[in-house]
């Protein structure tokens, strides 16, 4: 016996009709095709820039293409200290959240 999929409806603003919704920002209704929510796409763009995360440039030394091979010798190993420090203090956390349970 197959189940059917959940399905929802949505009352469209511009219309009043009611028309399936599917949880998508460019969901249409089913009878004047406007969109069901007006802000739907505005909210997704915002948060797939939420999502967008980079690292910090100021957490890790950086080395250029340009920069000349005696100088990104060093930057490589302050870059592998500082990624050292990094795990030693991550560990440490959670050796410290583990023992406290």
């Amino acid at each position: 016996m197959n189940a059917a999929p959940l399905s929802a409806s949505k009352k469209c603003p511009h219309c009043g009709q009611w028309s399936a919704h599917q949880q998508q920002p460019d969901d249409r209704c089913e009878h004047c095709h406007e969109l069901l929510d007006p802000q739907g796409p505005a909210k997704q763009a915002e948060m797939e820039q939420a999502w967008k995360w980079e690292l910090p440039p100021a957490m890790l030394i950086p080395i250029h293409p340009t920069d000349p091979w005696w100088l990104r010798g060093p930057k490589y190993l302050v870059r592998g200290g500082q990624l050292l420090f990094a795990a030693t203090v991550s560990f440490v956390i959670w050796l410290v959240t583990a023992l406290a349970g």
